[in-house]
């Protein structure tokens, strides 16, 4: 552009008036190439993740402007051996969107301390099989979101637990608090379980030795 500049006070005339026509028209090619490398790099990021049993990935420094899918293999049953828990992790992610996560049974979903989310997006948990949620016990290897960063609300109708390490959460409208509920633990656990037609809420401290202290 200086160049252009310096080109355009040391010519004259019709040289002056056909620079700013070739410069308009390289500005508009310069712009249409940008706008192509944005979409190139929108279309690259993967929205949609699906998750077979026993599955592992893993996710980083990634912006999702729109709602991210995780979906769990329905092989991922009630019955699965714990060894078959699907697992995925993001950190350094930015979600602008949201997030819906789409299972059952067996799958543990992490958001790492680096991961943050636009305002009014939210995590939503959603069953895969209609009549699972009613027949989910704290017993079942159920789905788990685990939450290490901070401004996470949860939503969600179905039988999942939710866990931190320390940030507080939102889980169905309600606050939650670690340092205030389960200050000398390692996890507070929060369960959604159905009692009839009705969801109970469960709050857990959860040591990493897996011992479990229920809360009032």
């Amino acid at each position: 552009m200086k160049r252009n500049k310096w080109l355009a006070v040391c010519l004259a005339g019709c040289l002056l008036l056909a620079l700013c026509a070739c410069t308009k028209t390289n500005d508009s090619a310069h712009s249409g190439d940008s706008e192509a490398d944005n979409t190139q790099a929108q279309a690259e990021v993967q929205y949609d993740y699906q998750l077979k049993a026993g599955e592992q990935t893993e996710v980083y420094d990634v912006t999702f402007d729109k709602m991210v899918t995780v979906t769990v293999d329905p092989a991922s049953t009630r019955d699965g051996a714990n060894e078959l828990r699907s697992n995925i992790y993001f950190d350094n992610c930015t979600f602008n969107g949201g997030l819906t996560i789409a299972g059952d049974y067996h799958a543990m979903i992490s958001l790492g301390s680096g991961c943050s989310f636009g305002d009014g997006s939210v995590v939503t948990c959603k069953a895969i099989t209609a009549d699972a949620p009613k027949g989910t016990t704290l017993e079942d290897n159920l789905i788990k979101v685990f939450v290490a960063c901070e401004g996470v609300t949860v939503e969600t109708e179905s039988a999942i637990g939710v866990l931190t390490d320390g940030p507080d959460l939102v889980f169905n409208g309600t606050a939650y608090s670690k340092k205030e509920l389960a200050p000398d633990t390692d996890f507070l656990g929060i369960y959604s379980i159905y009692e009839g037609d009705t969801i109970t809420y469960l709050k857990l401290a959860i040591g990493e030795d897996d011992s479990v202290t229920f809360l009032d």
